[in-house]
């Protein structure tokens, strides 16, 4: 605590001041840049000492590799949009559904089995073209590829949140899958009952295919998506090769998603015929600099909430205070995932404090608090005002912010119910064994 006011007051504070400069049209990246700037410096940080974070965090690795990654995205999905790529691909799976709200749930979470970050901004466009007939809001688009984006991260094994999550628990890895699994089917259920049901659409007039031939020309389309996959896939088994003889090499997961996006990008335009003009006009689109400058002020407000220690006074304070145990094991990752707005992030802040606070006589019962305490982070993620993810995705369809959130609340206070009825089954289970 600096100043007599507790940190977590501070920290709330100031993202209130983010979302009220961005309502009143500041561009985002510059709001995030000033909430950064204004949390060092309440919470102790002297102005050599932010600006020297500020400098090193946007130099760091991470920020290189995520503006890369993020440029590539955008690359890619001007390409298939401008080719008719990204129609052909809505349009391949509408032969095997007419249902618009069916094939504007499915693009995102097709896209969401690739671990990059920002890779909502490659289903978006697919999302636009989905719903192009119908009179949807730009909030509710965005909720729609936000939301179905984001449902295999509790434990699809390739992104290094669940990768973080499985090493501080040491425990195996098709452990925590399993545990973890039916959070990935509730907060499917609870988009289709919240998010896509209310919309009320009727399929349009046509028929359906489910033949092979179908199924192949839209597999044919994905095949980018496809190739980052397998690339990925092919980059863990290298890494994987030299342990055979007793050599630990680890890759940073995006090195491995970077060689993907490039193998993908190489397919685009191979595939559409894309000339060189076309290329050129798709790296100089007006809409790459403001994203770049987004995601860069992201990773500035991040660093400066690790440089500035916030996580762990949070949690210091969470503990003064004599809050109950199993508040301070939900409270840890929910803050920090609202905080980091990234699992590796929630995960990596939080887990290291809370997990000696879990029960070790019984696997299920210690899983079973690892997965109430991910599932809680990830939640305070997805509501997270730095959310990349969200944050591209209402910068794509023009949606404002504040708004954004509200069709969040039913779908996110769904899952935190079921997490905890979840937890309560397995704990109740265990102690009745």
């Amino acid at each position: 605590m600096v100043d007599g006011i507790p940190v977590l007051v501070k920290t709330i504070l100031v993202f209130f001041m983010v979302l009220g400069l961005s309502r009143a049209r500041l561009k985002l990246s510059y709001c995030l840049f000033a909430g950064a700037v204004v949390l060092g410096l309440w919470n102790g940080m002297g102005p050599m000492p932010l600006a020297k974070s500020l400098a090193l965090n946007l130099v760091r690795f991470e920020t290189v590799n995520l503006v890369l990654i993020v440029g590539l995205i955008l690359v890619i999905s001007r390409l298939m949009k401008d080719s008719g790529q990204m129609e052909r691909i809505v349009d391949r799976f509408g032969v095997l559904t007419r249902d618009p709200r069916t094939v504007g749930a499915v693009m995102p979470a097709l896209i969401g089995l690739l671990p990059m970050p920002g890779g909502a901004l490659f289903s978006a466009p697919m999302v636009e073209t989905a719903f192009c007939e119908a009179s949807l809001s730009r909030e509710k688009k965005t909720v729609v590829n936000y939301w179905f984006r984001h449902m295999w991260e509790y434990w699809w094994p390739l992104y290094p949140g669940v990768v973080l999550a499985v090493g501080l628990l040491h425990v195996e890895v098709w452990r925590f899958m399993a545990v973890m699994f039916p959070m990935t089917l509730i907060t499917a259920l609870a988009g289709v009952f919240f998010i896509l049901r209310p919309m009320g659409m009727k399929a349009p007039e046509g028929k359906t295919s489910r033949g092979g031939k179908a199924l192949g020309a839209f597999l044919w389309e994905i095949m980018p998506i496809i190739v980052v996959v397998a690339v990925i896939a092919v980059m863990a088994l290298v890494t994987q090769l030299p342990k055979l003889w007793g050599v630990d090499w680890t890759l940073p997961g995006g090195v491995a998603i970077l060689p993907g996006l490039v193998a993908a990008l190489i397919w685009v335009i191979w595939l559409n015929r894309i000339p060189l003009k076309g290329i050129w006009s798709a790296l100089t689109d007006k809409d790459v600099v403001p994203m770049i400058l987004l995601v860069a002020a992201i990773m500035l407000f991040k660093g400066v909430m690790t440089d500035s220690q916030a996580v762990v006074h949070i949690r210091d304070e969470l503990v003064s205070y004599r809050f109950p145990l199993i508040w301070v094991i939900l409270l840890m990752p929910f803050l920090s995932g609202l905080i980091t707005g990234i699992a590796i992030g929630f995960v990596g802040a939080s887990f290291p404090l809370i997990i000696p606070l879990f029960p070790t006589a019984s696997l299920v019962e210690y899983l079973s608090y690892a997965c109430l305490a991910y599932s809680f982070g990830y939640m305070g993620m997805m509501l997270s005002p730095v959310h990349l993810c969200f944050l591209v995705t209402k910068d794509y369809f023009g949606a404002s912010l504040l708004r954004s959130y509200r069709p969040l609340v039913l779908p996110v206070g769904t899952v935190l119910v079921f997490a905890w009825l979840y937890f309560t089954i397995l704990t109740k289970w265990v102690a009745g064994s």
